[in-house]
């Protein structure tokens, strides 16, 4: 059995979004991020418990639309997986090392039906006028980080304008994301399922781009403060209602209780 569990505002969380999510009780807080020496994200210690409990049980995946150096900024606190997957899905990591098969297999799949990651910057620099600092991500996609809200309708332009040239659109928060089809969350789970020859697999995440793995989980659970829980959704999907790090701590509560009614 696998969990496959994206990180920011699903198991962990910024100061700025436990902001966003004020808790009427008190959380005892561990640190599991560190930039610059100082602490940036955060889990509950009864999530870290959780976790801790399920790894022993389960093969516990993290993955993120963090680029692999930012990535390497968490630690869980001694909690082991063999797996991760980074960079949205481009990037897989088996016991530390990036898997060079799936690096070869992703990088003809994009070729093959995306137009070029530079061909797209340049269209939308100077197509859209877009308020916001555009970064690349590991050579694979690209972002921009908002001055300002974008309108829904312009949204729905620039989705169409990238479906178009075989590459998806997500927001989240200020940052709004261009990423080649191709490029997903759930194609890299997918390969690790198979390599691993799991049968079940338990999900959980927040964003439009956490959906694309969360569709084939027997158990998948979306955080109910995220962006994918605006959209409609399978009926078969597990809302957490709990906002914010309490949130996390209640998803990972939540799955611990499934382990324990298959083991009755």
């Amino acid at each position: 059995m696998m969990f496959a569990s994206d990180l920011d505002r699903t198991l962990i969380y910024s100061k700025r979004a436990m902001e966003e999510y004020s808790l009427v009780e008190e959380l005892e807080l561990i640190a599991v991020e560190r930039k610059e020496d100082k602490e940036v994200s955060f889990m509950s210690k009864k999530a870290l418990d959780y976790l801790g409990k399920l790894s022993s049980r389960l093969m516990f995946v993290p993955v993120t639309t963090r680029s692999l150096s930012q990535y390497k900024r968490v630690s869980f606190q001694g909690i082991e997986h063999q797996y991760a997957v980074t960079t949205n899905g481009a990037i897989i990591l088996y016991n530390g090392d990036q898997l060079r098969e799936w690096d070869e297999k992703i990088s003809k799949a994009i070729r093959s039906s995306s137009v070029s990651m530079g061909e797209l910057v340049d269209l939308l620099v100077h197509q859209f006028a877009i308020d916001g600092d555009l970064r690349f991500v590991e050579e694979r996609f690209v972002y921009y980080y908002l001055e300002k809200e974008i309108t829904s309708d312009f949204l729905s332009e620039l989705t169409h304008f990238a479906e178009e040239r075989g590459w998806r659109v997500s927001l989240q928060g200020k940052k709004l994301y261009f990423v080649p089809k191709p490029l997903s969350k759930g194609s890299a789970i997918k390969y690790i399922q198979e390599r691993e020859g799991i049968s079940t697999v338990i999900g959980a995440g927040d964003s439009l781009l956490d959906d694309d793995f969360l569709q084939f989980c027997q158990h998948p659970f979306v955080l109910g403060h995220g962006e994918l829980n605006r959209y409609p959704l399978k009926e078969h999907y597990n809302v957490i209602e709990q906002l914010g790090v309490k949130g996390g701590e209640e998803l990972l509560k939540s799955i611990h209780t499934i382990l324990e009614s298959k083991h009755k």
